[in-house]
């Protein structure tokens, strides 16, 4: 479980970096780059809040 959440820090910590500026540039060589880490973190966020969610939900059934 640690090692969930701490994947999961790291990947809310690096997002705020691929945020969108006043006047970011689509056509520039990195701009795919960047969405790409942008959409890559927010989907890792979902899929390790899901996973956390299943295994409780896995967890407490066992316990009843």
């Amino acid at each position: 479980m640690r090692s969930v959440i701490t994947t999961l820090i790291t990947a809310l910590m690096f997002s705020p970096l691929v945020n969108a500026h006043p006047g970011h540039d689509h056509s520039h060589w990195s701009s795919y780059a960047i969405h790409a880490g942008w959409i890559g973190s927010l989907a890792l966020a979902v899929v390790i809040g899901l996973t956390v969610v299943r295994r409780r939900m896995t967890n407490g059934k066992d316990k009843k």
